[in-house]
């Protein structure tokens, strides 16, 4: 007891109370900053890095479709300007064109947009605890839709199946969504 009154003398109320006050000021902002480094972790190494894999997939498939629809029309546009009796002549060209960007396409698929779908796998899986709780769900949308085109490029699986049990990547777009809402979210949040 004497202590204390020795130390409530020696600083008063005022000193007592403002060590206080500055103590809690200084507790909150630590953890303030703790947040704020989580959530710029959590875009540095999990949801940045989902959402450009998916930004990459996006571009890769949208070129695929404009390049496969210039080649469809050039094709077209050929056929219809030269009356029946030369159309084989004139859809020879096409056809080897069109034949080459979809062996093209095919071995894209397999080297660089699988691979990339199955770094995001690793991803999510290396780093599921950066990941908010309403995300973690998606893993298993990710790790079937990936499964299934794995057996299917390996001749496991035949495409017919794919098509029975609706395997599209749109079954993707509620996650590919929520990868974007959440990432704005944690960049507003950091900046």
């Amino acid at each position: 007891m004497g202590l204390f009154l020795s130390i409530f003398g020696a600083f008063g109320v005022g000193g007592v109370i403002g060590v206080f006050v500055t103590q809690i000021m200084t507790n909150r902002r630590e953890a303030a900053n703790r947040r704020v480094a989580f959530k710029k972790q959590q875009l540095e190494q999990f949801y940045g890095p989902l959402l450009a894999a998916h930004k990459e997939l996006r571009a890769r498939s949208e070129l695929r479709v404009k390049l496969q629809t210039a080649l469809d029309d050039a094709h077209t546009e050929d056929m219809l300007r030269t009356g029946r009796e030369r159309l084989e002549a004139a859809s020879d060209p096409h056809i080897s064109a069109i034949t080459t960007n979809v062996q093209d396409e095919n071995q894209t698929f397999r080297e660089v947009l699988m691979p990339r779908y199955r770094q995001m796998i690793d991803t999510f899986r290396d780093k599921m605890w950066l990941a908010e709780r309403e995300t973690r769900p998606f893993f298993q949308q990710l790790i079937e839709f990936v499964d299934v085109w794995d057996k299917i490029l390996a001749d496991k699986l035949p495409r017919s199946a794919a098509v029975t049990i609706n395997h599209t990547e749109k079954n993707l777009t509620p996650f590919y969504e929520h990868l974007e809402k959440i990432h704005d979210r944690l960049q507003s949040e950091v900046s």
